[in-house]
């Protein structure tokens, strides 16, 4: 097992991506404290991941909470061996339909809360040597950025930023950021999905998706690989591959943010 013993606090891990690290992480024989503000939800990935794994709320856009949900998983494990940083958040319309209240909360949580943990965490993982790892996004790479997401783009390309200037201020950590491509998750649930449609089949008229959705499991592969490293990998960036054909796509996508298949339909 690579990661047996390894003590980790995984951020965002009631659903998505948070959720299938934590799992990957713990059956790789890590020691898992997940975190999130849905304790229920939580105690299902706890007893996904079995072992050791111990459920701890968390709203990571609470400086408080932050510190609390640190100071309890440092407590339950006996310190921490590394960070796994996966909520996220996004607005789907057009710039200007963006409210005070949306840049608050995208950038809070898939920014700010990022320091406001690490306020808390850093002195204990630079007496690991540990690792932190953020989950990010290849929109960073999207020139022109991809359009009716702003808020978003802004947060991951700050997030990119942010981990640099964490990094170069603390060299004894090692700083890992993730950048996924459009995967199949929650992550458009509670959005108004005629508009989500209409907004995915601009992009990919526009060339920005890949014909699919990648699994959770895929991005937390990737998560262990940085992790189970002796050397500090600074970047990772994985996308989906493309399909056969379009005919071979799931059909439960309407639960997702994204349903490829009905967009190629569209056409």
């Amino acid at each position: 097992m690579r990661l047996s013993g390894k003590r980790v606090l995984v951020l965002g891990a009631s659903s998505g991506l948070g959720k299938a690290s934590a799992i990957e992480i713990a059956n790789e024989g890590g020691r898992v404290c997940v975190a999130a503000r849905r304790l229920d939800r939580l105690h299902e990935t706890a007893a996904e991941a079995g072992g050791e794994a111990f459920a701890q709320t968390c709203d990571v856009r609470d400086e408080a909470s932050c510190k609390r949900a640190v100071e309890a998983a440092v407590a339950e494990l006996g310190g921490l061996d590394a960070i796994v940083y996966a909520p996220g958040i996004s607005t789907f319309g057009p710039i200007e339909e963006v409210h005070q209240e949306d840049w608050h909360a995208v950038l809070e949580t898939n920014v700010i809360g990022v320091s406001l943990i690490l306020n808390a965490a850093i002195g204990h993982l630079e007496q690991t040597r540990g690792k932190f790892v953020v989950i990010s996004s290849i929109v960073i790479d999207d020139s022109p950025p991809r359009p009716n997401q702003a808020p978003y783009v802004v947060s991951k390309v700050g997030l990119e930023a942010l981990i640099a200037a964490w990094q170069g201020e603390h060299r004894g950590v090692a700083f890992t950021s993730i950048a996924t491509g459009d995967t199949l998750s929650e992550f458009g649930l509670g959005h108004d999905l005629d508009r989500l449609m209409s907004i995915t089949k601009r992009w990919s008229d526009l060339e920005y998706l890949y014909g699919r959705l990648m699994e959770p499991i895929a991005v937390a592969e990737q998560v262990v690989n940085a992790l189970a490293s002796r050397e500090t990998v600074r970047r990772i960036a994985i996308t989906p591959s493309f399909p056969d054909s379009f005919e071979d796509l799931p059909e439960d996508w309407a639960q997702a943010e994204v349903e490829l298949a009905r967009i190629k339909d569209a056409k």
